[in-house]
């Protein structure tokens, strides 16, 4: 009735109930007194996941046994690619995976989404996603003083990006030409392509192109607010620009959002689809943020988007505070499961998320189906662990008068957690929502998957018998490049070509920057 503490974890039998299916989440195995048994342990999820794990702790190894077992359409940011490497050339699902840098990367081309979305739902669909491309690409950092100069930035880049997709032609709609026309805006050359204008003109001639924009109330807007700011402000602003969209002027960057490969749509009414970002840490951490953060986010809206729907898809976000604060992610995380998405999020510690998500990150495993902890090394992780596995009252009886008298403990002490979550235990602990929490073994997809369903990795030495089997059970391997579908052709604009602008000026000639300096493997694909 509540007047003793009863906090502790599910028993043996209740464990033994949550047997694995297809349509669940496999976790982890059954454990019986620290030994491992045979039974998979999976959970059926009607918000979303949340993994803390710390480096070492077979972190990477249960997400890889997570997707190969599950039955549908997946989307994943893996920035080890370990993930990619070891299920790609044998999943029974077609990979798309975007990997900067990699020749044969699939590419996603951030207009094409807003197009899509166009055809649904008509032209005015095109400022909704705009303003949401803006709002993933320039953020307000969690807990900002002053948010005025990224509001004012955002608020251009979304009419920028208008401006782009109704007045310019085919070829250029994409982020790279919307960064160079933020650094460059109009350039002017004359007919021997001797650049005539200043920074400054150029830039004024943007403004004026913009202003004279019709198709949305927005783009002069956009225009306006920037041109209003008094001269620090402004320069402020042009700063913020600048500097979040930098990471656009990365080659790498550059040949994965020029064109399409994939159809982030198709994640929804397909189940035999994975996306998969590739992209290493510090690249996430650094320049790919803002693309993580573009993916993830155009990625939700589109299962809020799309009606058809076919199964379940299983989200991984993997290093989630590397991506920087994203609202979006905040806001919908819990409701995503409506829409057809499963998310598993997950981060090395609370403090990575305390950092990123200041006043919410709490929620992230508060309000998840579960929250599964492998690794309890760090000090944050195992005192709030403690925290939720709560307190249990032992009964004592006195041996000469038989009274009995009652001792609150912790469940598990801090050290305790610490010890039982060693990284090399295999140990692992499920916290639930409003259940008792459990106590399993991590999932080793070199142990449970069978030899054809993944790629033998050198940092896990196979069993010999595996070994041997993989003789027999080999199957043709090919790059998962090759299963993806060929890019999107678009008619390439002559070399010595002109874009005119609305406006002429004498007998100068409006070009748009960079053009004609691209080498042959940075132009659009040719028909």
């Amino acid at each position: 009735m509540g007047s003793r503490a009863t906090g502790g974890f599910s028993g043996f039998l209740a464990t033994l109930t949550h047997l694995f299916s297809p349509g669940k989440v496999f976790i982890g195995r059954a454990s019986y007194h620290g030994i491992g048994l045979l039974q998979p342990v999976g959970l059926s999820v009607k918000r979303h996941l949340m993994l803390y794990a710390m480096t070492g702790s077979s972190k990477t190894t249960s997400i890889i046994t997570m997707i190969a077992t599950w039955r549908g359409a997946v989307f994943l940011v893996d920035p080890k690619g370990q993930v990619v490497f070891a299920l790609a050339e044998q999943d029974w699902r077609t990979w798309h995976v975007i990997a900067p840098g990699e020749k044969n990367s699939a590419c996603i081309n951030f207009f094409d989404v807003i197009k899509e979305m166009m055809k649904r739902y008509g032209r005015d669909a095109a400022v909704r996603w705009s303003l949401r491309l803006a709002e993933a690409l320039i953020i307000t950092a969690a807990g900002a003083k002053n948010p005025y100069f990224t509001d004012v930035a955002r608020q251009f880049l979304a009419a920028l990006i208008l401006h782009v997709l109704t007045k310019h032609p085919e070829q250029d709609h994409n982020l790279p030409f919307v960064r160079d026309l933020i650094i460059n805006g109009y350039l002017v050359f004359d007919d021997f392509k001797n650049l005539i204008s200043t920074p400054e003109e150029a830039q004024t001639l943007l403004f004026r192109a913009m202003l004279e924009n019709d198709a949305f109330e927005i783009i002069a807007g956009g225009a306006q607010a920037l041109i209003s700011a008094s001269g620090e402000t402004a320069g402020n602003v042009r700063s913020v620009l600048q500097e979040q969209t930098k990471w656009l002027d990365m080659p790498d960057a550059r040949a994965v959002l020029r064109h399409s490969t994939i159809s982030l749509s198709d994640l929804k009414t397909r189940d035999d689809t994975v996306v998969a970002l590739a992209a290493s840490i510090f690249s996430v951490r650094e320049g790919f943020a803002a693309f993580v953060r573009a993916l993830t986010n155009f990625t939700a809206y589109t299962f809020e988007a799309v009606p058809e729907r076919k199964g379940l898809c299983l989200a991984v976000l993997d290093e989630l505070p590397s991506a920087g604060y994203n609202a979006a992610i905040e806001v919908s995380l819990a409701v995503l499961r409506s829409m057809g998405m499963v998310v598993v999020a997950i981060s090395q510690s609370i403090e990575l998320m305390r950092k990123t998500y200041p006043k919410s990150y709490k929620s992230f495993s508060g309000e998840a189906d579960a929250t599964i902890w492998a690794g309890g090394n760090h000090q944050e992780n195992v005192e709030h662990l403690s925290q939720l596995l709560g307190r249990r009252s032992i009964v004592e009886k006195d041996p000469y008068s038989g009274r009995k008298h009652y001792r609150d403990v912790d469940v598990m002490t801090p050290d305790q957690l610490r010890r039982f979550l060693h990284p090399d235990s295999g140990n692992i602990i499920v916290t639930r929502a409003g259940d008792r929490p459990l106590k399993l073994k991590a999932p080793y997809y070199f142990k449970e998957l069978a030899v054809w369903q993944y790629a033998a990795d050198p940092d896990h030495r196979e069993a010999l018998l595996r070994r041997f089997s993989r003789l027999f059970f080999r199957p043709k391997r090919r790059s998962a490049n090759d299963r993806t579908p060929a890019p999107i052709q678009r008619q390439e604009r002559s070399s010595d070509a002109h874009f005119e602008m609305p406006m002429a000026v004498d007998n100068t000639v409006f070009e748009t920057p960079n053009h004609e300096e691209m080498t042959d493997e940075e132009k659009p694909q040719t028909d």
